[in-house]
Order: structure tokens, then C-alpha cells, then sequence
């Protein structure tokens, strides 16, 4: 979809670091570099909202080929 790309993150439990879900975020963006541009307030956000997890990695792009945690 143009103007439409995920950001796709790995969010870790802070208590049990080896407790980790691969999300997405759809932003309403131009191109990959707007996305790369919002992604850190992006995540400063929902980290904001879910206080027991942190972010280990991100990207932003077309959707995972594969459904590991791997970024």
C-alpha cells in the first residue's frame, strides 16, 4: 500500500528479559525514511503505555517473512 508502512519491534519483558513478542505499529507515513523518522516516538510511546516491557530491536517496512522474533 503506498504511504502505508508497519513498524515492526521486539518488545521484551523488563523482569524476564527471555520473554519477548514481536508487535507492529501501521503508520500513516509517505516513505520508509518517514517512518524511520517517527519510529523512536513511535516506540517512546507505547513503551509509555506498556511499562513492563522494553524494546530490543525495530524496523520499519513490508510485513516479516517469517514469524520469528528475529529483526
Amino acid at each position: 500500500m503506498p504511504g502505508f508502512f508497519f513498524l515492526y519491534f521486539t518488545a521484551c519483558m523488563t523482569n524476564s528479559p527471555d520473554t519477548c513478542e514481536a508487535r507492529r505499529l501501521a503508520l500513516d507515513v509517505a516513505d520508509a525514511r518517514a517512518c524511520q523518522h517517527v519510529a523512536q516516538p513511535q516506540l517512546a510511546r507505547w513503551v509509555g503505555t506498556h511499562p513492563d516491557y522494553r524494546i530490543t530491536g525495530w524496523r520499519c517496512g513490508a510485513p516479516l517473512r517469517d514469524p520469528g522474533t528475529r529483526i
